[in-house]
């Protein structure tokens, strides 16, 4: 063993450098027997392959060194010219490291390097570095997350650590070349939050002064991510401002390049692949994209892992087909009876009673809180949400709550709802159906079964994975005859599909009502229309739907709808996963002033006009869409729409609507109530914004939305979108 000038070293057959730290001549007389070592008993074989990564302890300066050798594997002759020139991957691998070291970037603080040449081939190479207890590969996290915990705030805690990790190695100069998942290491701090990303397999490396944004995009493009998530991992990138059009345009170029690679690799290299396949085979991988599946218990509701574009090619024929099938057949019998129902909007006395509902989310640290709030609104209809995806002990406080309630007078409903794992082990959704069922029996007033089974983030795919959900609970039907069962729950302005979901249902499973999530497309007011249609027509024509078909009674009731607010980002439906940097388009938005009042119009549209039986309102307690703000976990606040609720409720809960008044002025709205004491109220708005209007019958009092009085004489009244309540003389 000799030393050389600087950190060069000679040991037995070997050449190299050796770090300064590292210069002991009892480490340095071990490496003599270098190849020996890695194949002892007690070496640790990490990856194994072509390049083989070992685990090794040796002895420094009179301390234990545990080191991971990386072990190149032969080459071919026209390699090791090449590399003879530019050095070999032990060399460039040492150097890339020592780069990042010195430039604050995360690797494995290296050691050195081994390599031995013979007659200008190069027989063996070793980089050796110091070994990292803890640390996990971005890939095997990722797939951990995917298998076990698929909780969306950690999926965005994992990407915010690798993103801005990758930005800060780009920004010192070093484009990796190679920057598969599987070379990003990290380490786990906690349950939830990753740091000490450290970059491997460096050998390919190359370091500029500055990169372009076409290298940037390169090295980008070796990242795996389904699509949506690859979004929002660029974006993190870039933030706080927006990807570039150039950098977009080089990564869909290079990952296009790279998928090619990848698929014609078996072309180039077949003994070899079939070794690494063979040698993957058992290994845990990827679930399929089509599998993956997150909730994000922020915004309440699963994330979109994929693109439109990508989702499509998931999609199969039989989807549409059966959409086909049943909606030309059903097209005029729908239509006769919509355009009969649309002429008797509003022409009917309805009773309010129990027709106006909310859904409620509570959990064992704020249910009290929770039940407190929903107590002010009276003994109104309750629904709860039972999630596949929790734990037999959620489900049980569930149950505790549907039995509290129940006990208290209020009617409750509950919703069964899928996720993945349930829609691909029929025996996991059929287990979780008998446990909840056993255990509200006789304390409810229905089921819906299922939750927006048009949305495959919601973990159905198709119409026959839809078909096995329904199944499985007409199977046990005749043990419970008391519920009641509602469904399909599809969600927004898709009523081909509603009605090809409809068909989908066995006879047996007769529904008691079809429940709906209408949003009126989230487009604003409750009155704009998306096409021809305004909400009015919408509850129509789903009425027509429900009269039409044999697999449901006529009774309608819209089981979620709601606004997002504005200034809540990730915690309101259309701002999660991630609040993108940058302008928003067609942001449907909007603020809580807004909320209140749109949400009065649309339970009086929908409730008068006789299409709609029941409304749930979804949801009570929300940060991002509820009537209660928990963002301050102490403090609570009442928005608007739950002050505005709660006096509707008090004043025309146990009311008859017998009439709306048609005005001359377009966009006035003027719908008539008897109270119980027969008292009458017109509930009084504007459409068309502020209006002063002269009321076309004599009133006593004009009280606010809230309760306040405006107003005490006859004569015109300033309307606009906020409901005015007027006490008729």
């Amino acid at each position: 063993m000799t030393l050389k000038a600087a950190n060069e070293i000679s040991v037995g057959w070997y050449t190299g450098i050796c770090g300064e730290k590292y210069k002991d001549a009892g480490f340095l007389k071990q490496l003599e027997d270098i190849s020996n070592l890695l194949e002892a008993s007690n070496a640790e074989v990490i990856t194994s392959g072509r390049n083989r990564n070992i685990k090794i302890t040796l002895s420094c300066h009179d301390k234990p060194l545990e080191l991971v050798v990386k072990v190149f594997g032969r080459q071919s002759a026209m390699k090791d010219r090449i590399d003879e020139k530019r050095g070999s991957k032990a060399r460039r691998t040492w150097e890339a490291a020592s780069c990042l070291v010195g430039k604050g970037v995360g690797t494995p603080p290296p050691v050195g390097f081994l390599e031995c040449w013979q007659d200008k081939q190069l027989g063996e190479s070793y980089y050796l570095a110091e070994y990292q207890h803890g640390l996990v590969s971005f890939k095997d996290e990722l797939i951990r997350l995917f298998m076990h915990d698929p909780e969306c705030e950690k999926f965005m805690s994992l990407l915010q650590c690798v993103a801005s990790s990758v930005r800060a190695m780009h920004d010192a100069g070093f484009i990796h070349n190679d920057l598969g998942n599987q070379n990003i290491l990290l380490r786990r701090k906690d349950d939830s939050s990753w740091g000490d990303v450290q970059f491997v397999d460096l050998n390919r490396g190359r370091t500029n002064k500055q990169l372009s944004l076409r290298e940037r995009a390169r090295d980008i493009s070796r990242i795996y991510l389904p699509s949506d998530l690859l979004r929002v991992f660029k974006e993190m990138y870039f933030a706080p401002t927006v990807p570039p059009s150039e950098f977009q345009k080089w990564e869909k170029w290079y990952r296009r390049l790279y998928s090619i690679h990848s698929g014609t690799r078996w072309i180039r290299h077949p003994i070899r692949t079939r070794k690494i396949k063979k040698k993957e085979r058992g290994r845990t991988d990827y679930p399929s994209e089509k599998d993956m599946w997150i909730w994000d218990e922020r915004s309440g509701q699963p994330i979109s892992i994929m693109r439109p574009a990508d989702r499509s090619r998931y999609y199969g024929l039989e989807r549409p087909l059966q959409v086909v099938k049943t909606t030309i057949p059903g097209l005029f019998p729908v239509w006769m009876q919509y355009t009969a129902l649309l002429r008797n909007c509003y022409q009917k006395p309805v009773s309010l009673k129990d027709r106006i509902g909310m859904a409620i989310n509570p959990k064992p640290e704020t249910a009290d809180r929770e039940l407190t709030l929903l107590k002010e609104l009276g003994t109104i209809p309750v629904l709860m949400r039972f999630y596949s995806h929790e734990s037999e002990k959620e489900w049980g406080f569930l149950a505790h709550i549907v039995k509290t309630l129940h006990g208290e007078g209020h009617s409750v409903s509950v919703a069964l709802v899928q996720d993945r794992n349930a829609v691909t082990n029929p025996r996991v959704w059929a287990l979780f159906v008998a446990y909840v069922l056993e255990r509200i029996n006789g304390y409810v007033d229905s089921v819906e079964i299922g939750h927006a089974i048009n949305r495959v983030k919601w973990g159905v795919w198709d119409f026959e994975e839809h078909r096995r959900l329904v199944d499985a609970v007409a199977a046990i039907t005749d043990r419970y005859p008391d519920i009641k069962f509602m469904g399909p729950a599809v969600i927004d302005f898709e009523y081909p599909f509603l009605m090809a979901a409809l068909d989908n249902v066995p006879e047996k499973l007769h529904l008691s009502a079809l429940s709906h999530h209408l949003y009126v497309d989230r487009r604003g007011a409750p009155e704009n229309r998306q096409g021809p249609l305004s909400a009015l027509e919408k509850f129509a024509l789903v009425k027509a739907i429900a009269r039409c078909s044999s697999k449901c009674d006529d009774n309608v009731v819209v089981s979620e709808v709601n606004w997002p607010l504005k200034g809540t980002g990730v915690y309101s439906p259309v701002g999660s996963p991630y609040e993108s940097p940058g302008l928003r388009f067609n942001d449907p938005s909007i603020t809580e002033d807004e909320y209140a009042d749109y949400m009065l119009r649309y339970l009086v549209m929908a409730i008068c006009s006789g299409m709609i039986d029941r409304v749930f309102w979804w949801r009570l307690v929300a940060r991002g869409y509820g009537l209660i703000d928990d963002a301050d976990a102490r403090d609570w606040r009442k928005r608007p729409a739950y002050l505005m609720l709660k006096y509707f409720l008090s004043v025309f809960g146990e009311s008859e609507f017998f009439g709306k008044l048609t005005a001359e002025k377009e966009g006035i709205h003027l719908f008539m109530f008897t109270l119980r004491d027969d008292r009458k109220v017109c509930l009084a708005y504007s459409s068309a914004g502020k209006i002063n209007f002269e009321l076309p019958f004599g009133y006593s009092d004009v009280v606010s939305a809230t309760g306040e009085k405006l107003a005490n004489s006859s004569g015109n009244v300033l309307l606009s979108g906020r409901p005015v309540y007027v006490f008729l003389k």
